[in-house]
């Protein structure tokens, strides 16, 4: 008994640890802006948050972005047409690449989306941090910038970027 209290202190400095090097400790920058032309590469999705289906479609952006098969350095790119949350876990998602231009070919059942330039949003960016850890920091400081700011959010303009080079950021349509 006498050993559970330092056994129970090293696993939560462990814990602690390993959260910290995912980046846990750090914190976005957030900041209200006007997007340029975006162009991605990649698939559809109109369904249950909770469906196989979904979960493929991460796994093939996933691969897409390490074969290097529409270009190298790419990041792997999350459009969101709705919340889920105001939508109870229903999603209109378009997942895949962000890349520069049309010039290589397509994976199978892949196709361009383009999100307009003009676009004014709050943009959450956070560096150095696992891409598992960044949306759960990134949403919620956007949020936050926004009612801070006293802005309305658009439900239908979600943008989430994870690149390759550890800089994820997440794009909220504000009016």
């Amino acid at each position: 008994m006498r050993y559970l209290f330092p056994i129970v202190l090293i696993v939560t400095a462990i814990a602690i640890s390993f959260y910290a090097y995912l980046g846990g400790l750090r914190t976005p920058t957030v900041a209200l802006e006007t997007t340029p032309t975006t162009l991605l590469a990649g698939q559809g999705y109109n369904g249950k948050v909770d469906e196989k289906r979904f979960g493929e479609l991460f796994r093939e952006a996933k691969t897409a972005q390490e074969n290097g098969s529409l270009g190298t350095g790419l990041a792997l790119a999350n459009f969101y047409s709705n919340n889920p949350e105001a939508a109870h876990d229903t999603i209109q998602a378009f997942i895949g690449l962000a890349v520069a231009d049309t010039a290589r070919p397509l994976p199978a059942g892949w196709r361009y989306r383009v999100v307009p330039a003009g676009q004014r949003i709050m943009r959450a960016q956070i560096k150095g941090v696992s891409f598992l850890l960044a949306p759960d920091k990134l949403y919620p400081a956007a949020t936050e910038a926004i009612k801070a700011q006293k802005l309305t959010q658009r439900g239908n303009f979600y943008l989430e970027r994870f690149g390759t080079d550890e800089i994820s950021e997440m794009w909220i349509g504000v009016k």
